[in-house]
């Protein structure tokens, strides 16, 4: 870290223009290049897979996105003469490959009372390949047939993405946010706007990378504004600790340059761990196995870099050229001056958790465990749209399908049978009689034989929603109970397909993958921190806790979610959690939660160094480091928070999870948990075997006596 101060402080001025010219440079590029998100969460083996790319063999409308287009009559039954020139209309824009008509085949899209009904639009690619303009073109195109007796409203993906906002209104919100915090915490302008400038730059330049990766790595259409509030995160917080560390050393009595080395030496090496520790989490999604992470891991991961690089060379220059300025703009009534740590608030605090550790300890656990209790109960899936909010197309079209024909009209289950050459196909006909006479099934639409006899294709629709636990129960007892009995004497292989289904499989892959990935993560940070602390007792202690902390998050989520609570706020209704939300929830978290505990224990162990005595480490590293913790803290939360109220479910589930952690990881763990177990361990904080320090690689404290700040 000497070097990289070092440059810092000589190349200044040429780092700064550095950085300012690469982010417009690749904003410009980014922008003429465009993305290519995409979402698929097919798995190469899945059942679900099979059945689709039989299905695309057949007929090639079935390789992209089906968008549902429904008609409500405010009077009496819907005609034909309505309905057609819409679809020819429809039929003629880009990318529609395709359109069912409502009134074709067997008037399976058409209401009991005729009053409601639904054409089936398919694209030749996938949601995520379209881009906006055209999905505007569409829905604007089949509205504007509606009139005073007509509702046109459409359903799919793409619809849905189009009525959410937008990650800009969320990021600025969350600057907002942060820069008032900011404010508060420095008592100066300038230093509050340094780190968001920071921020703000390395968000730039880490989203057109993120855009540009979509074009050669399958990147989930929610990765940009992930990555964005992943980056904007950690970014805010990583500058607001060396910004921290570089006025103490300026109050202390230290020059620009000694200031600017020492809090890259110190706070700059917290910043490179706790850093590296987020893109380990993250790059830990890549041994899943599912190609779907691996763009939004990658994605994220290298946001938390970028904004780590800018953190550990933009931020020091610009604070070697600042200098004593950082301090200039004061707010009238509010101290620039850094407290003395063994007489503030926090020193108060820390000495109280020292005179009942074990107290503390039981408390603190007991309560992590009761906000934990939700998740037992967690239950995997995709929520459908009608958990989109009242007044979107989508939730309107939800509601009149739901109204018209059942719940299950909005994600039927296709069964695709692969006839072999002259096999006897009197077997799909009692198959669809031992499925009609289930109890969850709605309607079976009779087999439709392609006309060189290789597949057969059923249409089931269940009685349930596509995100009820009794649809997912329903595909279960197909696959296992219904299919293997009326199929074990014929050579026709049936496969149960359908985007619900492929919901299904990818939880179901994902679910058996969670436990191996936690266990990579968890030993990966182990191995770094032993290495860091030089100890056995203090990367044991960060594993345990931060699997508190995630378990309490997880619990969080459960109950807004999925158990409904957060309907009133956000207007959601209770349905499952995204099938990928746990592991990406986990890794994001576990790497945050290092953030603080690398932070906190860092400044311990510096005093520990210094001292050796553990209680007068653990209660200065605290005192020192309390406040600024809470003021990153309470940045992260605003800032995850400000994401929850964009409208895309995902996007909000991430969110509440993420800005639960850090509000329990910063006052619960760190602020109690963490120092009463570091005080009643005592010495043995520090114990490493022997034999064991002599084979691991060194990375010892950098700070100098004469540093040493008050």
């Amino acid at each position: 870290m000497s070097t990289l101060a070092n440059w810092s402080f000589k190349y200044r001025k040429f780092t700064v223009i550095a950085w300012l010219v690469l982010l417009p440079a690749i904003l410009v590029f980014s922008n003429q290049v465009g993305s290519a998100y995409s979402d698929s969460l097919t798995l190469p083996k899945a059942e679900s897979k099979i059945a689709l790319d039989l299905m695309a063999k057949y007929s090639p409308t079935q390789k992209g996105e089906s968008i549902q287009i429904v008609y409500a009559s405010k009077t009496g039954p819907l005609t034909a003469e309505q309905i057609t020139p819409i679809e020819r209309k429809l039929a003629t824009l880009p990318h529609v490959s395709a359109v069912e008509s409502a009134f074709a085949g067997t008037g399976v899209a058409i209401s009991s009372d005729g009053k409601i009904a639904f054409s089936t639009l398919h694209l030749d690619v996938n949601g995520g390949e379209v881009n906006n303009a055209d999905i505007a073109r569409l829905i604007e195109t089949a509205q504007s047939f509606s009139n005073s007796n007509l509702q046109i409203e459409l359903l799919g993906d793409s619809i849905q993405n189009m009525s959410q906002a937008r990650p800009g209104e969320s990021t600025r919100l969350a600057l907002f946010i942060a820069a008032i915090i900011l404010l508060i915490t420095f008592g100066s302008v300038v230093a509050a706007l340094i780190p968001l400038l920071v921020a703000v730059v390395a968000l730039g330049i880490s989203s057109s990378v993120v855009s540009l990766l979509s074009h050669v790595l399958l990147t989930a259409e929610f990765a940009p504004i992930l990555s964005a509030l992943v980056g904007l995160g950690v970014g805010i917080d990583y500058a607001l600790f060396i910004v921290t560390r570089f006025r103490q050393g300026l109050h202390s009595g230290m020059s620009v340059e000694a200031a600017v080395k020492t809090s890259i030496k110190t706070s700059g090496r917290a910043v490179l761990f706790a850093g590296t520790i987020v893109c380990f989490a993250l790059l830990g999604l890549l041994t899943v196995g599912v190609s779907f992470l691996y763009g939004v891991a990658i994605a994220a991961a290298i946001s938390v870099l970028i904004t780590m690089s800018a953190s550990l060379t933009l931020l020091p220059a610009l604070l070697s050229i600042i200098g004593n300025g950082v301090d200039r703009f004061s707010i009238p009534g509010r101290s620039k001056d850094t407290h003395d740590i063994e007489k503030g608030g926090w020193a108060k605090w820390s000495r109280t958790i020292q005179r009942r550790p074990v107290i503390w300890i039981i408390s603190a656990t007991l309560l992590l465990i009761v906000l934990a209790i939700p998740a037992i109960s967690i239950r995997l899936g995709t929520a459908d749209s009608g958990n989109d909010p009242k007044g979107t197309t989508t939730r309107t079209a939800y509601d009149l399908l739901a109204e018209g024909f059942g719940a299950g009209y909005s994600g039927p289950l296709t069964l695709v049978a692969s006839i072999p050459n002259g096999a006897d196909t009197t077997m799909l006909t009692d198959l669809e009689s031992a499925i009609a006479i289930d109890k969850d099934v709605a309607r079976v639409i009779p087999a439709f034989i392609t006309p060189d006899s290789s597949l057969g294709i059923i249409t089931v629709y269940s009685k349930s929603s596509p995100q009820s636990q009794e649809t997912t129960d329903l595909i279960d007892r197909l696959r296992k109970i219904t299919i293997p009995e009326v199929a074990k004497d014929s050579s026709i292989k049936v496969y149960v397909g359908g985007p619900v289904a492929i919901f299904v499989d990818f939880g179901n892959e994902l679910t058996k993958k969670l436990p191996v990935f936690i266990g990579v993560v968890v030993l990966l940070s182990f191995l770094l921190l032993m290495f860091l602390f030089r100890s056995l007792l203090i990367p044991l202690k960060a594993a345990v806790m931060n699997i508190f902390s995630i378990g309490a998050a997880f619990g969080v989520v459960v109950a807004a979610f999925q158990w409904g609570w957060a309907e009133p706020l956000l207007g959601t209704r209770g349905g499952p959690i995204e099938p990928f939300l746990p592991i990406m929830l986990f890794a994001i978290l576990f790497g945050l939660s290092m953030d603080y505990e690398v932070f906190l224990v860092s400044r311990i162990q510096e005093e520990w160094l210094l001292t050796k005595n553990n209680s007068a480490a653990v209660r200065r590293g605290l005192a020192a480091t309390g406040g600024v913790i809470t003021a990153a803290a309470t940045i992260m939360f605003a800032v995850f928070t400000a994401f929850i109220f964009g409208g895309q479910r995902t996007i909000q589930e991430f969110g509440v999870g993420l800005s639960s952690a850090v509000l329990f990881d910063a006052t619960i763990i760190r602020s109690a948990l963490v120092p009463a177990l570091m005080q009643w361990w005592g010495t043995a904080n520090w114990w490493l075997p022997s034999w064991l320090d002599k084979i691991i690689p060194k990375l010892n404290i950098e700070n100098a006596q004469s540093g040493r700040l008050p």
